[in-house]
């Protein structure tokens, strides 16, 4: 393909599970070191901000489909994310921290405000 110089290969195991290979491509040439410290910040943006957005937003569940509701609804998703991470310094769970914006509207006031 245009553009790509590499595929990486990694093979990877969790405790008794079955081995599990991963194929991507790269657009340059890297070292074994490389290519999985390049994965590893992949899958770590993956878990940390998509995973969030999934199971806090719902956000695989959205019904917007047409023109620019669905970029709309992310940049949205988005905000909601970073305002909820902002908003409490206590490490109080997101799902928590949802549930307070929508039961206290001084607590939903204060994380809105807390952004600047």
């Amino acid at each position: 393909m245009a553009g790509h110089k590499a595929f990486i290969r990694i093979t990877s195991r969790r405790d008794q599970a079955k081995p599990l290979t991963r194929l991507f491509m790269a657009s340059t040439l890297l070292s074994p070191q490389q290519a999985l410290e390049l994965t590893r910040a992949h899958w770590q943006i993956e878990n940390g901000l998509h995973w969030m957005l999934d199971v806090h937003l719902d956000e695989d569940q959205s019904r917007a489909r047409k023109d620019n509701a669905p970029a709309n609804t992310a940049l949205l998703n988005r905000i909601a994310r970073n305002l909820l991470q902002a908003a409490d310094v206590d490490k109080v769970p997101i799902s928590h921290r949802i549930k307070k914006c929508a039961w206290n509207d001084g607590y939903l006031i204060q994380a809105i405000t807390h952004m600047r």
